[in-house]
């Protein structure tokens, strides 16, 4: 018998109790839909928060601060020449930048000045106050548009798509090539500076930063030049914070650097740590809804056990019959084998297909209602290796329940099985 006949008889065999076989593909399908959704919804959301932190840019990127705090719970602390009030405020002098630089494990180094704008205006005249920050040299997650210059002189701005209306433009990618104008004022000299800036993209909305424009290396130098107007030169060199990016990028070295950095008196994070924690929050939280999927698999198991036993019972004497006709155990288990693994392949390919029109209907009705307005996410996405691996993972848990029954038919006596009423 070549395996094309042994899976003709698998196939033909499966049908003779209908009733029974559809209640079990029924079992591996519920399971197969769970897991399958599951993973959808899972793979949506780590897609969304890794366009978000700018997985095609800098994420090792780290963010130097000072060290601040208001004691251990047992009073305040005393002073040392690493903890300063100073600090408090949490700008840092170039003594912070010189020391940060000599800091072995990170590169790159580059300290970032006050660049706070008065307000911005746009064709409609209207003043409206700018939440941003200057580009730290990742891609952003873009709707339209390109990237800002991270060196040079241009004076670029990256808007959100809530300014961009704000400034009088239904169509936000008519803004693309249009110029604004960021009103700055000295707050020593009080004097009043417009300086023009080129819209080059709009960002698309985001978890780590939301709402935030995102100044070119230029025209954050132009910001900072007029901040400082009138400043001594000592209060000129104060910085809000320093970047930096680590030497190696494997958890063992940021975590080195962050630690002889701490000793220094610095906190230091980088970006994909600062996330960190929600990929795992939302991993375990999926995580328990796979162990549901997987509980009703092996319910599932248990149906194929019970559906094969109960055609090796209903079959005895036609394997009687097949055995003394000269078919080895090996076939016998074959063909009950093959009727194991094809309730699994079916349960799980219908769980497969009702679990994408599943998805499609959840992406329709969370892109009316929760996440509407939330551009970029998918919140069911699914990819062919995760679909492949759980339809073999189902073929491979039903082949292993089906071998119990699959061995008992094998074994049969052909005697014994003839004999059998």
């Amino acid at each position: 018998m070549k395996f094309r006949d042994i899976l003709n008889s698998a196939g033909s065999n499966l049908w003779h109790n209908k009733g029974r076989t559809l209640l079990t593909i029924i079992a591996v399908l519920i399971g197969s839909l769970t897991i399958s959704i599951t993973l959808g919804i899972n793979t949506g959301v780590n897609d969304y928060l890794h366009k978000q932190i700018g997985n095609v840019g800098n994420t090792e990127q780290m963010i130097i601060s000072p060290q601040y705090s208001a004691g251990d719970g047992t009073g305040p602390q005393k002073y040392s020449t690493k903890k300063s009030s100073q600090n408090a405020d949490g700008m840092m002098t170039k003594k912070d930048v010189e020391k940060i630089k000599r800091t072995k494990g990170i590169k790159n180094v580059k300290a970032m000045k006050d660049d706070n704008v008065e307000y911005a205006q746009g064709k409609s005249k209207t003043k409206y106050v700018i939440n941003a920050q200057t580009t730290l040299g990742i891609k952003y997650d873009l709707f339209a548009g390109k990237q800002v210059a991270t060196s040079g002189n241009k004076s670029e701005i990256l808007l959100t798509k809530e300014m961009a209306k704000a400034f009088g433009y239904k169509n936000v990618r008519k803004i693309i090539g249009k110029k604004i104008n960021l009103i700055v004022i000295s707050p020593v000299t009080k004097k009043k500076s417009t300086i023009t800036a080129k819209v080059v993209g709009i960002r698309n909305e985001s978890m780590v930063n939301s709402g935030q424009s995102v100044y070119s290396h230029g025209l954050s130098g132009k910001i900072v030049a007029v901040n400082q107007d009138g400043l001594p030169k000592a209060l000129k060199d104060r910085y809000t914070e320093v970047v930096a990016t680590p030497v190696g990028k494997s958890d063992a070295a940021v975590a080195k650097a962050e630690k002889a950095l701490s000793k220094k008196g610095y906190d230091a994070q980088t970006l994909k740590e600062a996330v960190k924690q929600l990929f795992q929050t939302f991993n375990a939280a999926t995580g328990v809804l796979i162990i549901f999927g997987a509980i009703a698999l092996i319910a599932a198991s248990f149906g194929v056990i019970n559906t094969l036993y109960m055609s090796v019972r209903d079959r005895t004497r036609e394997i009687g019959l097949m055995k003394a006709l000269g078919l080895g155990r090996g076939k016998v288990f074959s063909i009950f084998s093959c009727e194991a693994i094809l309730i699994g392949l079916i349960g799980s390919l219908l769980g497969l297909i009702s679990a994408m029109g599943l998805g499609q209907l959840l992406n329709k009705a969370a892109t009316s209602s929760f996440l509407k307005g939330i551009d970029g996410f998918v919140l069911v996405q699914f990819n062919w290796s995760s679909s492949l691996l759980i339809v073999c993972i189902i073929c491979l848990i039903t082949f292993l329940a089906g071998t119990l029954p699959a061995r008992r038919a094998a074994k049969l006596d052909p005697i014994t099985a003839l004999r059998y009423e």
